[in-house]
């Protein structure tokens, strides 16, 4: 193996094994879990947080949620992202969420970074979004992270998101329904709600 290989294996070991850090300090993580997670964690009422999309740096955002930690669950397609999800993780595909997890049992879903990374196409997007309005309770909110940028994100998932039954949600951590951030990136924060004239 080259020996730039080697580093960045060893690299990417160090940072698996190390307590505090798993952690990428860009701005659009920081306000993932500055504001996003740390703010539906405070809320008191709220019942289960579903988490899509799991690596080394969100191993430690179960205890965000201390000391009920679980509310906070997670779901990955990939077997090997196991290790950084909450106890009880669920290896399967978001599209599938609904075999996992009861319907109505989730108050909040958020996802970041999959649509673009794995869900690419209006299809997949749609199958997504109709999983998780099955497990989300009604009134229940769904995050989604995803980077606005013509490579990544072909389409604007927010008609995606309406023909699934969702429409925007102002009250949320972030205070809009829509939060663009300020990277190369354009990372973004979409927040829907249950519409509840198609439930």
């Amino acid at each position: 193996m080259p020996w730039r290989q080697q580093l960045a294996y060893a690299g990417r070991k160090l940072r698996d094994t190390l307590p505090g850090g798993a952690r990428i300090r860009s701005a659009d993580r920081r306000l993932l879990e500055e504001t996003v997670l740390a703010g539906y964690a405070a809320d008191a009422s709220l019942g289960r947080l579903l988490f899509v999309g799991c690596d080394w740096y969100t191993r430690e955002y179960v205890e965000l949620f201390a000391p009920r930690r679980e509310r906070y669950c997670t779901v990955d397609i990939d077997p090997a992202k196991a290790r950084f999800g909450a106890p009880g993780h669920v290896i399967a595909p978001m599209q599938e969420i609904d075999r996992h997890f009861a319907p109505g049992s989730i108050d909040v879903i958020v996802v970041n970074g999959v649509y673009g990374f794995g869900i690419d196409d209006r299809g997949g997007l749609g199958a997504a979004f109709a999983a998780a309005r099955v497990v989300l309770r009604p009134g229940g909110t769904l995050v989604l992270g995803w980077n606005d940028v013509p490579a990544l994100a072909p389409f604007d998932p927010e008609a995606v998101a309406g023909e699934a039954g969702f429409e925007r949600a102002e009250l949320n951590p972030l205070g809009a329904w829509r939060t663009t951030t300020d990277t190369p990136l354009r990372h973004t924060f979409d927040a829907y709600v249950c519409s509840s004239t198609s439930r």
